[in-house]
């Protein structure tokens, strides 16, 4: 028997590697998605899709000139627009840096100087998330209403506030209360943001105010041992967990990587490969606590057997305690 009503939701980052994003969209995308979605059938539960608009557009603005671009941008619309008829709900995910990038025939040539929406001045970053938004909007029926920041670069809120209310999306679902990163592309830190798991805000995402516009959901964070990076960085070293033709991520500063062999980080709860492997206990823990909101993340292009395995498990756990995922648009708006 469940001992409080716990709102799940299980969000997806829906793009691809960043630095190198790799040629084999089914590998990397197509076909993990729907792995997971047949999961999720199983048991009538939906997920939220935060969808790389930056990348939908730089595939539209090149696909007439090369037949690999239009067939990857026909088969990621279909896959979007099935999800949306199952019941998935789809959400703005904005990586600016595709302004800067271009396919040459073979590859796509990545340029990662303005990764950030706070690399452009505050007209370029209203206007790239006002297009973004009504090119994402227009392959889909239902209302677009969250957003996620790409990099978790939320800051400064005021670049994107008019474009959002513009936009008609009053949800945030980017802030991992507690986390810090810091990178040659990108930073953020959430060490002194509200450690709670849904608030309201008006001006600042950080601040507060019960009649504010915007909603937060952030992502359900928590502490990750120092012991898991060390597994990591030793299995990258020894060749046993490597993604090579699905692309590259971008790599944290050296100072990051120190800090996370060394100490405890705070994390986003993630079903993503053997990060999936602490969400069972994470939500018990967050059971003790009376949260209301629970928000995992993944990114279907780091997906392996053991998402699948520790996703199933859990969601047997949350039916058995009398729980069930659902999404931002059934929570908030009924």
């Amino acid at each position: 028997m469940k001992q409080n009503n716990i709102n799940i939701y299980l969000t997806l980052d829906y793009e691809l590697f960043l630095l190198k994003p790799g040629n084999n969209i089914d590998f990397s995308l197509i076909n993990p998605t729907f792995d997971l979605v047949r999961i999720l059938n199983k048991y009538q539960y939906k997920a939220i899709f935060f969808v790389d608009a930056g990348y939908l557009f730089a595939l539209n603005r090149q696909k007439e000139k090369y037949p690999k671009l239009n067939n990857d941008y026909t088969k990621i619309v279909n896959q979007l627009k099935y999800l949306e008829s199952q019941g998935h709900e789809i959400g703005l995910h904005v990586h600016p840096h595709w302004e800067d990038c271009f396919y040459n025939g073979m590859e796509w040539k990545i340029s990662l100087k303005r990764f950030k929406l706070s690399d452009f001045s505050k007209e370029e970053a209203h206007s790239i998330f006002i297009k973004y938004y009504q090119f994402l909007q227009f392959n889909f029926q239902n209302k677009i209403i969250s957003y996620r920041a790409g990099g978790w670069c939320l800051e400064p809120f005021s670049l994107i506030r008019e474009a959002m209310k513009e936009s008609g999306i009053f949800i945030d679902s980017t802030v991992v209360p507690g986390a810090y990163y810091l990178s040659k592309t990108h930073s953020y830190d959430y060490r002194k943001f509200p450690n709670l798991d849904y608030w309201q805000f008006n001006e600042d995402p950080s601040i507060i105010d019960e009649f504010g516009h915007f909603f937060e959901i952030p992502c359900s964070p928590h502490r990750l041992s120092q012991f898991y990076y060390w597994e990591k960085f030793l299995n990258i070293f020894y060749k046993k967990f490597q993604h090579e033709s699905n692309g590259e991520a971008i790599k944290p500063s050296l100072l990051g990587i120190i800090k996370k062999l060394l100490f405890r980080t705070v994390d986003a709860i993630s079903i993503d490969a053997n990060k999936s492997n602490y969400l069972l206990g994470a939500f018990k823990t967050k059971e003790r606590t009376g949260d209301k909101h629970f928000c995992i993340i993944g990114h279907p292009k780091c997906f392996t057997s053991e998402t699948y395995k520790n996703l199933d498990d859990f969601i047997v756990y949350s039916i058995n305690r009398g729980y069930s995922f659902t999404t931002f648009s059934k929570s908030l708006t009924n």
